[in-house]
């Protein structure tokens, strides 16, 4: 029987080039404009995606990947920032769940009234839906992550990462998607991911490393994406190891 392949995913070059290291017969596809890398870990087929940033970029990623390959996991990886003073820069965090932070709805307001963004409702827009819609990781691939990580004694986290097309820089906004929506971090991709993924019933997992938090001054440093990355290739091949030693029973 021909093996699924796992499905990595990285928005930028810097997200993947560890992990692409790690790597062994690869072969580059390009396919509609992204880049996919076909190779093999521990012998065991890999697809590594470029996916691009933003959430219509990694939409268009993971479906092509999706349909196209056939994965049996996607990981989709990389940095995001924190947006609570409770994480640090250098920080891994497991997406337990994820959001929407660029879809809500606004009061009405006549003109000269003002804007004010913490009177915005964050809300999925879905035919007979009139809320937030909450997107959660696969629990069992989330556990077994949660165990290699103790394993080999990685400080971890689980929560919800905020996923949309902007760069918060507000501190006062921050604080409020903390706080409101108990977002722990915010990134450009994951959610739309986990959306891919529930739609053809594939196990996802996001993983993120934190590259910066404004609120407590930590600066922005893209080369703490090399730790993620590390750190997914460990969870790849313990993953590997695991089923072979099930299989072998």
């Amino acid at each position: 029987m021909e093996q699924k392949p796992i499905l990595i995913q990285g928005a930028m070059e810097d997200e993947i080039a560890t992990l692409k290291q790690n790597m062994k017969n690869i072969e580059e596809k390009n396919l509609y404009g992204y880049t996919f890398y076909q190779g093999e870990i521990e012998n065991y087929p890999i697809i590594l995606s470029k996916t691009k940033v933003g959430l219509i970029q990694v939409t268009a990623a993971t479906l092509i990947g999706i349909l196209h390959f056939s994965p049996c996991i996607i990981i989709n990886q990389g940095v995001a920032g924190g947006i609570t003073k409770n994480v640090h820069k250098g920080d891994i965090i497991l997406g337990e769940s994820c959001i929407n932070i660029n879809s809500y709805q606004t009061p009405n307001k006549e003109e000269k009234e003002g804007s004010n963004p913490f009177t915005w409702d964050l809300k999925t827009f879905k035919e007979g839906i009139d809320e937030l819609v909450v997107l959660e990781a696969n629990k069992e691939l989330l556990q077994f992550v949660e165990e290699t990580a103790r394993k080999q004694k990685i400080k971890y986290s689980k929560g919800r990462i905020g996923s949309g097309d902007v760069w918060n820089a507000e501190k006062d906004r921050l604080l409020w998607l903390s706080e409101k929506y108990d977002v722990v971090c915010e990134d450009m991709e994951t959610v739309a991911v986990y959306q891919m993924a529930s739609q053809f019933q594939i196990p996802v997992l996001g993983i993120r490393i934190l590259s910066d938090n404004v609120l407590l001054e930590e600066t922005y440093d893209k080369t703490v994406g090399k730790i993620g990355q590390e750190f997914v290739f460990s969870i790849i091949k313990d993953w590997l190891m695991h089923n072979n030693t099930k299989n072998t029973k």
